[in-house]
């Protein structure tokens, strides 16, 4: 049975826009998952997801440490990305700290959406039978990575006002329980 992708994405909250870029990603992606997003402050749901994924800007703050902890001692899988830039005493630290991270530069939003596309295709493409991914839509989305840089970025996102402290985007066909009737709106 197919199941929702759990993401959970750390950043503090200085970190809106990258949030809002990453959460618009998902909806470039050309195949059909299902995501429910969580994100911080929400460490319950760190031991729930499929996916951690931390952004680090130029600071570190409370608790997006503990998110990370809690990530490793589950045993999830990790994608770190940090921004191009000095940091502070504390973002210093915590890069120091957490060295063993496979972390991505980015110097841009446009930047960091790639990169996560690229990412997070890889990860639907080693699970395709978790998440649903059909032998067709592996294809399509193999051939969406093999074109990612060629791809215009997305124009900037406008003042983040989405989902909040998290979202869940449905699969039509996929994520639709059994005797549900759609509502025309």
């Amino acid at each position: 049975m197919t199941t929702q992708v759990r993401l959970f994405i750390s950043a503090g909250p200085e970190e809106e826009p990258v949030r809002e870029v990453l959460g618009r990603a998902l909806a470039e992606l050309p195949i059909t998952v299902g995501w429910k997003i969580k994100r911080t402050p929400d460490i319950d749901s760190v031991a729930e997801c499929h996916l951690f994924v931390l952004a680090l800007g130029r600071d570190i703050c409370a608790p997006v440490g503990l998110e990370l902890w809690w990530a490793l001692r589950t045993d999830k899988p990790v994608i770190a990305y940090r921004a191009a830039g000095a940091r502070t005493p504390a973002g210093q630290v915590f890069l120091q700290e957490n060295v063993f991270l496979a972390w991505t530069d980015y110097a841009t939003l446009s930047a960091l959406r790639r990169a996560f596309l690229k990412d997070i295709g890889r990860f639907l493409l080693a699970y395709p039978d978790r998440y649903g991914v059909t032998v067709v839509e592996a294809e399509t989305l193999r051939a969406f990575l093999a074109r990612l840089d060629e791809i215009p970025p997305a124009p900037a996102p406008p003042k983040a006002e989405g989902a909040a402290g998290g979202g869940v985007i449905l699969a039509p066909g996929k994520d639709t329980p059994r005797g549900a009737r759609p509502i025309e709106g």
